[in-house]
């Protein structure tokens, strides 16, 4: 059962990410990574979390905040980011999820659920008619949400990174 005091509307604290956020995303991410030991590959993990380290990361967050064809979100709480999400459109109509995470320590408090409701909002009103995203079916957690917040499985990647299945989810905006 939730406490009333972690029922908290995150739709308030999510706002576009800006160049400044950068390093808040980097720590975020890097706890998001942490927390999947065990869980995705160890390879996987391990890779994710230098390619954070990498000087020319800095540049890439900074390019894709940038870019008018990303959505690029932050959860923030106590002025630190707490969970972010980002992704892409295209002039398809196609509107593309690349990463959701929130902290460890932030978790089952509404945030990935308020990320992934502006992320849609977001989606819309650059044109997109529908948001797909791949997820790996052992993130309980992660499927749980997309499929509560109307995505449908709509195709399955077999082995796919670091030999990981992951289910392709989509749903349509109307």
């Amino acid at each position: 059962m939730k406490r009333l005091e972690d029922m908290v509307d995150w739709g308030r604290s999510i706002r576009r990410a800006k160049i400044d956020d950068f390093q808040g995303m980097v720590e975020c991410q890097a706890r998001v990574w942490e927390s999947l030991r065990g869980v995705l590959p160890k390879t996987w993990v391990e890779n994710e979390i230098q390619r954070l380290h990498r000087p020319e990361e800095r540049d890439f967050f900074q390019r894709i905040i940038a870019d008018p064809k990303r959505i690029t979100l932050v959860a923030e709480e106590d002025g630190g980011i707490v969970g972010f999400a980002m992704g892409r459109t295209d002039e398809s109509g196609l509107s593309w999820l690349s990463f959701m995470g929130v902290s460890p320590t932030h978790r089952r408090r509404g945030i990935g659920r308020g990320l992934v409701q502006r992320y849609l909002e977001e989606s819309r009103l650059k044109g997109a008619r529908k948001v797909s995203l791949n997820t790996a079916p052992q993130l309980k957690p992660a499927v749980k949400l997309y499929v509560e917040s109307g995505f449908m499985p709509e195709g399955f990647l077999r082995r796919h990174r670091y030999g990981v299945d992951l289910i392709i989810y989509s749903k349509f905006l109307e």
